[in-house]
């Protein structure tokens, strides 16, 4: 006779064969809600850690944070190759003779937590990157973009730690580094001073790896490089810089005039992208001409992501209608609006949309729910006030949101985070840019 098989069942073989009681410290990670961060305080001569469970808004109640996790800390310092085996099982503990000079926990980023560190330390991690693996630096400047937002750090700690990344060479952290930025830009869009400032802190970061990789591919060049070169090019053109953005403008006008080898496939995107940025109406028509005849696999939605930066309202409107034609498949929309939604001369212009052609969207998407679902989520989560929060909930007060009414629920808190954020740290961030002449 046989049976299914439980999860105690599993955890009892596991036990057998570790002599350890798995049960104990699993039951935490597979019946309770949620994941931990791991809050670090030095002192002289000891380390504090304390456990918490972690939301990205940071507004945890007493009465949701008493799950205790089995933590392991796989704490790395100087003098051990191997990350030491504590673990934290309490709520707080204390670590004893631990080599300051350098430690980082979740060594390899095996354990599934957060990381909150005092600034001194993130700064001193940052200057001694170099004793860190590329999923070490990831998970590090990640952890400190999440504290951040939540307001269990600060951004101005971020930005300290990945000043000290300008000779980084790995493509995976860089991208890292580039979507903790665009979290940041995108919060503090509407500050044209902070807008400015992050705009040459980028420019400073990433200039140097666009440089060294250029624009043309080496022969024999390995693949990482090729996605780190598209990367750089991208961002640093972004960031308004004039040579990156000069050079783009050359590729796009030989490649609209007949000469398709202009632009290599890799870095269609970054020079479409440049191109629309710092363009008019006559780049904008020539990409529309290039959805409509492109017959490459990923052509379209290269176009429609470059699209979405148009530089005014009227050309983000004409995108939408665009969008919201019959020439744009139902499951490519979202590709265009997430684009336009991370635009700060575009999002105003997609929410007035959105809200007065209503019936030409819902037209669209709402036959198929996880599209509109999946539209909302991507799209609306950008904005960072209380009144677009508001406006946000007003509006689809008297809608059927069946299908899609978690989603939006999902979209509300993004939002009211996002104005969290943006209050609590707007004015420490421009502080921090014009003290290191950012600003």
């Amino acid at each position: 006779m046989s049976g299914n098989a439980t999860t105690n069942d599993l955890w009892a073989a596991l036990s057998e064969a570790s002599g350890k009681d798995v049960k104990t410290f699993m039951d935490a990670w597979i019946t309770k809600i949620g994941f931990p961060v791991v809050t670090v305080a030095e002192e002289p001569g000891q380390i504090g850690v304390q456990q918490s469970r972690f939301l990205s808004a940071g507004d945890v109640n007493p009465e949701e944070d008493t799950t205790q996790w089995w933590i392991p800390l796989g704490l790395k310092t100087a003098n051990n190759a191997t990350p030491a085996s504590q673990e934290l099982a309490t709520k707080a503990e204390t670590l004893r003779n631990v080599d300051e000079s350098f430690y980082k926990f979740n060594s390899y980023q095996n354990g599934f937590y957060r990381t909150n560190y005092p600034p001194e330390r993130l700064a001193k991690l940052g200057a001694e990157k170099s004793k860190l693996a590329v999923e070490d630096r990831i998970g590090l400047v990640a952890d400190a973009e999440a504290m951040a937002v939540a307001g269990l750090g600060t951004t101005a700690g971020l930005l300290t730690l990945v000043e000290k990344f300008q000779d980084e060479s790995s493509k995976a952290v860089f991208a890292q580094i580039a979507g903790s930025l665009a979290t940041i830009r995108s919060a503090f869009a509407e500050n044209e001073a902070v807008t400015r400032g992050l705009q040459a802190f980028t420019q400073q970061l990433f200039s140097p790896v666009a440089e060294k990789v250029g624009w043309k591919q080496a022969q024999g060049e390995d693949y990482l490089t090729g996605q780190l070169r598209a990367l750089a090019i991208r961002v640093v053109g972004g960031a308004g810089h004039q040579k990156v953005i000069q050079e783009a403008q050359r590729q796009f006008a030989a490649y609209v005039s007949g000469d398709k080898t202009a632009i290599h496939p890799s870095l269609r995107i970054p020079v479409f992208r440049i191109v629309i940025e710092n363009g008019g109406a006559s780049e904008y028509k020539a990409l529309k001409n290039e959805y409509a005849q492109t017959t490459s696999i990923d052509g379209k939605d290269v176009c429609l992501t470059a699209m979405g930066q148009v530089p005014t309202a009227e050309l983000a409107k004409d995108f939408l209608d665009f969008q919201f034609s019959d020439e744009v498949a139902t499951q490519d929309v979202h590709t265009g609006s997430i684009s336009l939604a991370s635009n700060p001369k575009g999002r105003r212009v997609l929410w007035d949309y959105f809200r007065s052609e209503w019936k030409t969207v819902s037209n669209k998407l709402a036959a198929r729910p996880i599209i509109m679902d999946r539209y909302i989520k991507s799209t609306l989560s950008k904005y960072a006030s209380q009144e677009m929060e508001q406006s946000i909930s007003d509006f689809f007060k008297d809608k059927n949101t069946e299908g899609y009414d978690r989603g939006l629920q999902q979209v509300l808190d993004k939002v009211r985070t996002n104005a969290r954020y943006r209050e609590r740290d707007e004015m420490l961030v421009l502080e921090w840019l014009q003290a290191h002449q950012y600003a």
